[in-house]
């Protein structure tokens, strides 16, 4: 299996997860919680909704139709599958295939987009700034950007993130960033620990464990960075998270 493409393994990894990044459902009700009253039955966007963890929850705190937009297949069949088992038809959510930096909706579609642990691959302020022509005037943004929660963290900590995303924020920075971009901010909600832990990171452990019984060294360099992430967190608790930022298109 010498052959095999890192990110293939990557995605594996991720398949066998119950969330594709850090969160929990509590901590999505939390954000929703800040926003105003939406529309009786709103237009909304989960943007790299992954396997639609997120999506459902979603689903469960409003009337609404969400379209949940990832680029990567195995995502949406996985999520397709879990609507079909629910029995969520296609008046509810629609499944869709995309680009978050290429989005083909019409302008003003939605009431609200919602993105977890995704808008990084866009940049913050650029993605944001991508997103809010596809708001309605005065619709809402809730997204979850990992940001650092200390102007001093630890130098592992610092240079990791610096390797990985450099560009991360405080929750200052990004508050700044989502005005420059055309939002007022309504509130931001920290993700706990736990929230790392329950449905990402222990599972994730386990998921490795069964990967290296399967694939043996040809996914170790993949598993083995996964596992740096984690006991990165683990040594430097407080040090960053990732933060929902609730916003409201200006204009």
């Amino acid at each position: 299996m010498s052959d095999l493409d890192p990110f293939k393994i990557f995605l594996d990894l991720q398949l066998g997860l119950p969330r594709n990044g850090p969160g929990s459902r509590a901590a999505t009700e939390a954000a929703f919680a800040m926003l105003p009253p939406l529309p009786d039955k709103p237009e909304i966007a989960d943007l790299g909704c992954g396997q639609g963890a997120s999506a459902f929850d979603l689903l469960r705190l409003t009337n609404g139709r969400v379209t949940a937009v990832d680029l990567f297949e195995p995502f949406l069949e996985k999520l397709g599958e879990r609507a079909e088992e629910e029995g969520i038809g296609e008046d509810r959510l629609t499944v869709t295939r995309g680009d978050m930096e290429a989005l083909s909706f019409e302008e003003a579609a939605f009431d609200l987009i919602w993105s977890e642990g995704a808008i990084y691959l866009l940049g913050f302020e650029h993605g944001l700034e991508a997103w809010r022509k596809f708001l309605k005037p005065g619709g809402f943004v809730a997204v979850s950007e990992c940001t650092w929660l200390t102007a001093t963290p630890s130098d592992e900590a610092r240079a990791f993130w610096e390797a990985a995303y450099p560009t991360m924020g405080t929750i200052a920075s990004n508050c700044e960033a989502a005005v420059r971009a055309g939002f007022e901010i309504i509130g931001t909600h920290v993700l706990s620990e736990d929230d790392w832990w329950a449905e990402y990171y222990t599972p994730m452990r386990a998921r490795i464990a069964e990967m290296r019984a399967t694939y043996g060294e040809a996914a170790e360099e993949v598993l083995a960075n996964e596992e740096t992430e984690i006991a990165l967190f683990e040594r430097h608790p407080g040090q960053y998270s990732y933060v929902f930022y609730v916003l409201r298109r200006k204009g």
